[in-house]
């Protein structure tokens, strides 16, 4: 699968910042300069379905791991680390139990190890929830403004909501819905375990979608891991927090070189 990308360095050890399903390559721009300055490659892709990436027939990740995998073949990558948002953070996982050999180490953002049973009755409601709008004729642009604030913690200003707003509105329908069918069957929660490679977890003291309850439960099964939450921040860190969301991103990546 051809995958559309941004890349910004020309060193083989490459960071590539993977999106969540509200956004695209364009909402990791707040973490190039951290990247670059800690002597890495920047490299943020969209997944399929995003950008000029092709939308797969059908939901999974294994597109998402195989469009990844063509991006580092593409650029030649040696040192390998994985920043994952959300959805990202999901395909970072899927990456790493399907390539662990390829992995220097792993950023997950905002992120958990299983969202549950597929066909549950939770799952159901969820996507019950999040489809009907566009059952009902809104356009992404217009659930974009309305959907926005409910990602983002209750001090963001009005630049961040802004932001996620604009990402958000550039996502088709299509990807979108094809992505919650690909997160409801996501579980590696057995695989958290295997990970033996250097691993940042970073959550949001008031985000909804990934509790930060959660994700401190979830580095607590990843060996030697690092977990940091950001307070007064939402789901959006990248973008609402970008500042303290970077200082974190920069000290790991300097600690690998």
């Amino acid at each position: 699968m051809t995958s559309s990308y941004t890349s910004v360095g020309d060193s083989r050890d490459c960071v590539f910042y993977l999106h969540g399903v509200g956004s695209g390559k364009e909402g990791w721009n707040a973490q190039v300069s951290a990247t670059v300055d800690a002597g890495w490659r920047f490299v943020a892709v969209d997944a399929p379905g995003f950008g000029e990436t092709p939308l797969p027939n059908e939901a999974g990740f294994e597109p998402h791991v195989e469009s990844l995998l063509n991006v580092m073949n593409d650029l030649s990558a040696e040192r390998i680390v994985l920043c994952g948002h959300s959805l990202g953070g999901m395909t970072a996982q899927e990456f790493y139990a399907a390539h662990p050999e390829k992995v220097s180490g792993l950023i997950l953002s905002a992120t958990s190890s299983a969202f549950g049973k597929q066909d549950g009755d939770f799952q159901k409601e969820f996507l019950r929830a999040r489809f009907e709008p566009f059952e009902q004729g809104i356009t992404m642009p217009d659930f974009a403004k309305q959907f926005a604030k409910n990602l983002l913690g209750p001090s963001a200003n009005a630049g961040s909501i802004a932001e996620v707003v604009n990402v958000m509105s550039s996502v088709s329908v299509d990807a979108y819905r094809q992505s919650m069918n690909t997160i409801v069957g996501f579980d590696q929660r057995e695989n958290l375990q295997n990970i033996d490679v250097p691993t940042l977890l970073i959550s949001g003291e008031h985000d909804t979608n990934s509790p930060a309850k959660m994700m401190a439960r979830m580095a607590e099964r990843i060996s030697g891991s690092q977990y940091v939450q950001l307070s007064h921040t939402g789901h959006m860190a990248p973008i609402e927090n970008s500042a303290a969301f970077n200082h974190h991103l920069y000290d790991f990546l300097k600690s690998l070189n």
